[in-house]
């Protein structure tokens, strides 16, 4: 895949936290992440909502989808429909495939809504799917993504998010809005990328998809976009600071540093 490609699309900054951005967006986002408290509750999360397209509409190649809602996720958190900012997006609203960076964008999100649909409340999106330009060689990527969703195969949509503000709901809260074992409500957030995603059979496989930066592509799928080559993973900058984290923390520095000591005065005395 050439890169020129990807970059037009994209941008050509490599972003804070792992993936391609315009230069300006890089910018803005390295201010917001400097200005964030060094918490777990703030760090950059992807969520999934496994519902098929509310609308699809073949004559304009779009779906209307739900892309974040207020019902409690499986790591008991909730984030608020309101709360969404997504001015960072808008700058560049291109629709990845599983989030997928190193393969041409499938969609562009034409407009994002907080909307209440009966009890339901949260965040719906408008994705497009682009006619395949006269001189595109080979498979369009689009395409293949569109009749799929058509097809309700391609049935899922997962946010890429950075929280800015949250609380610890406290009982009376939780009663009121049945959130018996909900530990954190995002009351603010960034909207930084979504994907068209598939849902592996198996519920839990869903948790633990949006919990890794690289969503799998089947080899069949990128046959279909023309490509012969399996997608490359990248990993995000907070999850290499966790990573450097665990690593310090699982280091015992006084028992270095003794054996480091003796060894030194073994030396001194010449027993080595």
């Amino acid at each position: 895949m050439p890169q020129e490609i990807l970059t037009r699309h994209y941008g050509t900054a490599t972003g804070p936290l792992g993936f391609p951005l315009l230069d300006r967006q890089a910018i803005a986002l390295e201010a917001i992440l400097k200005a964030l408290p060094k918490d777990e509750a703030f760090a950059y999360r992807k969520t999934l909502i496994a519902d098929k397209a509310s609308e699809v509409l073949p004559g304009e190649r779009s779906d209307v989808s739900w892309i974040s809602t207020e019902d409690p996720d499986r790591a008991n958190e909730v984030v608020i429909a309101r709360g969404m900012n997504d001015s960072q997006f808008r700058l560049n609203p291109i629709v990845t495939l599983q989030h997928q960076y190193n393969l041409p964008p499938v969609a562009r999100s034409l407009w994002r809504k907080v909307v209440r649909d009966g009890d339901r409340r949260g965040v719906k999106a408008k994705s497009q799917y682009p006619a395949k330009p006269a001189d595109w060689e080979g498979s369009w990527p689009a395409d293949v993504a569109f009749s799929l969703v058509q097809a309700d195969l391609l049935r899922g949509k997962s946010i890429g998010f950075l929280p800015t503000k949250v609380h610890v709901p406290k009982d009376r809260e939780r009663e009121q809005n049945r959130w018996q074992d909900v530990k954190l409500v995002i009351d603010e957030w960034i909207l930084l990328e979504y994907a068209c995603t598939f849902l592996p059979a198996q519920q839990n496989a869903v948790v633990e998809a949006v919990s890794k930066s690289l969503l799998p592509i089947s080899d069949e799928f990128l046959a279909a976009l023309g490509l012969n080559h399996a997608p490359m993973p990248f990993t995000s900058f907070q999850e290499v600071e966790r990573a450097i984290q665990r690593a310090i923390d699982s280091w015992d520095m006084e028992s270095w540093m003794r054996q480091r000591v003796v060894e030194h005065f073994d030396r001194a005395r010449g027993r080595v």
